[in-house]
């Protein structure tokens, strides 16, 4: 039985978060699919097991929730070996929209929402105050979005306000423009106006301070452990069944370990998918279940042979 851990959540967050990018799909989904997550366990009690299955098919839901393309439920349990059958993940979806009171083609107010509010709100004033160079410089829309995308993913941010997650990481992005430009005096003096906006702002969201400094350090734990690769990236355990004749051109890999180096992160935003864009790879399937979580598990390459029809 047991319960669902912080560390079962983040990995499932992180699943979620390659699937997205698998399937080129915007940030939208992502942060759908993780509101449904995080809402539907604060509402119901999850056994660990079930876990792959609801978060896989709060994806699905997000997908159709967005009017996105639809994605083939074969294909998404094969790339993401959540363990569940194509049933079962429709089943939980509907689930989910039921226990949830999901509307279809209707976005789910998320962290997102307010990032892209709030910078649009910034430009402008940027705009007014002569500024609009100064801002270009300090913040950028997509990096705030991929570091967004590393903070939904981290539980401890999941009880921040959409809107203070969003502000903090405004101000976060201009503490380290500060930062990076401290022996500039006439650019210091430049950003400090755009800090007394957000500060103004802050206060008409009715953020109070003791709250905001709270989420402003967290923030800053969990970007700065993003940003010198010192956190342990999430693993999961995957399996390939080939047939006899890939085996016979395929060097030994049995118990073979490898982890991945680190990709460099390149700034550029995301459009919709396209289904000439799709990437489908099937042939997968999921191991077996040896009492490790999911997706928390060593990467193994694990081959299984079978017989040429």
């Amino acid at each position: 039985n047991g319960e669902i851990t912080i560390g079962t959540r983040d990995g499932a967050a992180h699943v979620l978060r390659c699937l997205k990018v698998w399937y080129e799909l915007p940030n939208d989904v992502l942060f759908a699919a993780i509101n449904l997550v995080d809402r539907f366990l604060t509402k119901m009690k999850v056994r660990p097991k079930h876990m792959a299955c609801i978060s896989v098919s709060s994806f699905h839901l997000a997908v159709q929730q967005l009017s996105m393309p639809i994605i083939d439920t074969e294909d998404l349990i094969a790339i993401s070996q959540c363990r569940c059958t194509s049933r079962d993940l429709v089943r939980m979806a509907d689930i989910v929209a039921n226990k949830l009171g999901v509307q279809m083609n209707l976005a789910p107010v998320t962290a997102l929402s307010f990032i892209r509010l709030f910078y649009y709100i910034f430009e402008n004033a940027a705009n007014a105050l002569g500024l609009s160079e100064i801002f270009k410089s300090a913040i950028s829309l997509a990096d705030l979005e991929m570091r967004l995308e590393i903070l939904a993913c981290d539980a401890s941010c999941a009880s921040i306000r959409p809107s203070e997650l969003a502000l903090v990481m405004i101000f976060t992005q201009m503490d380290v423009y500060v930062s990076a430009n401290k022996d500039n005096g006439l650019v210091h003096q430049q950003i400090h106006d755009l800090v007394d906006y957000a500060i103004q702002l802050q206060k008409f969201c009715r953020i109070p301070d003791s709250s905001f400094l709270y989420s402003h350090s967290i923030v800053t734990k969990i970007l700065s452990l993003y940003n010198g690769q010192h956190k342990i990236p999430y693993k999961q355990r995957l399996v390939w069944k080939l047939s006899s004749r890939t085996m016979r051109v395929l060097r030994p890999t049995d118990k073979l370990t490898s982890y991945l180096p680190t990709i460099a992160e390149h700034h550029h935003a995301h459009g919709h998918m396209s289904n000439n864009n799709l990437r489908f790879r099937t042939g997968s399937v999921s191991s077996e279940d040896d009492g490790e979580d999911w997706p928390t598990s060593p990467i193994v390459a694990v081959c299984e042979q079978f017989v040429d029809e």
